[in-house]
């Protein structure tokens, strides 16, 4: 998926990003790790995207997060 997919994954749900946000993300498989720039908690969030609904499964403070993929692929595996 790229960005604008991702947008309106999120705004197809009712939680549409604001046009100035910049986007970080990651997809593995069906799930996506994303960070919204406007986001006032500062947190990148997990969802799983083989969903209807936009639920965050897990969240984690931005500062410090690793977005390696090693760490990401094990985050993941505990979400199973």
């Amino acid at each position: 998926m790229n960005e604008t997919e991702i947008r309106n994954w999120f705004g197809n749900r009712g939680y549409p990003f604001d046009d100035n946000s910049r986007l970080r993300f990651k997809i593995f498989n069906n799930w996506i790790f994303i960070h919204d720039s406007k986001d006032e908690y500062d947190e990148v969030e997990l969802y799983y995207l083989n969903s209807m609904f936009c639920e965050p499964q897990d969240s984690w403070d931005r500062k410090g997060f690793s977005w390696a993929k090693n760490n990401l692929l094990e985050i993941i595996k505990e979400q199973n």
